[in-house]
């Protein structure tokens, strides 16, 4: 039995979650990816356990100046080259997503992410197979409110207001210093996020 049930999960068809247990693995209606906040992996990997398609639409790769948040959450100085890849992800051919993911240019250069990034994957993907040691992440998550008429929202094709999940997410060397940034918009319906939270600590009543 446990044999049988590590080949399922070999084979993205069950999902092992610490402290949780064990879970199928399927989509939900509308065909949404699947992200659980205590493990990093790329939306390429939740695509492919869920046998989704992915693929971008608008894609840009340019070098650009740090941008003050930018630097800030580098730790790196103002107008320091980046290199920023910005897309509108497609799930099931569907604008799903806006991303943009920002690194120093010497971590990856603008000629090497063009000639070498995949619009069915993400720059997490591309930094990994080159080498990069990332090693965690820190994430924050909120609601939002996307007007048709603003940038992300005509990239979306939005025509109406819509209420969206805005993701903002550090990456991290295993050494603790930032390597990339990324900001992410998902409309609503193309993303479940689950968490496993462990108990630490708790007041005694009695």
């Amino acid at each position: 039995m446990r044999a049988a049930l590590a080949r399922l999960v070999e084979r993205g068809f069950l999902e092992r979650r610490r402290g949780s247990g064990t879970f199928l693995v399927r989509p939900p209606e509308g065909a949404r990816l699947a992200a659980g906040l205590e493990r990093l992996e790329t939306y390429t990997v939740h695509a492919g356990r869920l046998g989704l398609e992915l693929d971008s639409r608008d894609l840009s790769i340019e070098a650009v100046g740090a941008a003050p948040d930018e630097a800030a959450a580098l730790e790196v100085p103002r107008g320091i080259p980046l290199v920023k890849v910005s897309r509108v992800l497609l799930v099931e051919r569907r604008p799903a997503a806006w991303m943009v993911d920002v690194v120093p240019e010497e971590v990856i250069g603008v000629d090497e992410a063009r000639e070498r990034f995949r619009p069915d994957t993400m720059l997490l993907d591309l930094l990994v197979s080159e080498g990069v040691s990332v090693g965690f992440s820190q994430m924050s998550i909120e609601a939002v409110m996307i007007d048709p008429d603003e940038r992300v929202g005509r990239r979306l094709g939005l025509k109406t207001l819509s209420a969206a999940l805005s993701l903002v997410q550090t990456m991290y060397l295993a050494d603790g210093l930032p390597v990339q940034w990324s900001r992410d918009t998902f409309l609503p319906g193309h993303l479940n996020l689950h968490v496993v939270r462990e108990l630490f600590e708790v007041r005694n009543l009695l």
